[in-house]
């Protein structure tokens, strides 16, 4: 499963956390509401196991994530 996102940088403690801001698949899905955009993560492997646990509910190696191209 390919997804692209698109995070707020400069949350949590020193500006060093992001917030997830967008989310979407190649379908054009983009899980409003499917996922908690005030949580705060360190990196994007700590996001990844996110998105693949409680968005997509599919296993972490099926899952392909990059950035938006904006």
């Amino acid at each position: 499963m390919n997804l692209e996102y698109y995070v707020i940088r400069g949350r949590g403690d020193g500006g060093s956390k992001f917030q997830l801001a967008r989310l979407e698949d190649d379908s054009g899905n983009n899980y409003k509401g499917e996922y908690d955009m005030a949580r705060h993560f360190a990196s994007e492997d700590e996001m990844k196991s996110y998105i693949a646990d409680e968005v997509v509910k599919k296993p972490l190696a099926e899952l392909s994530i990059k950035a938006m191209d904006i």
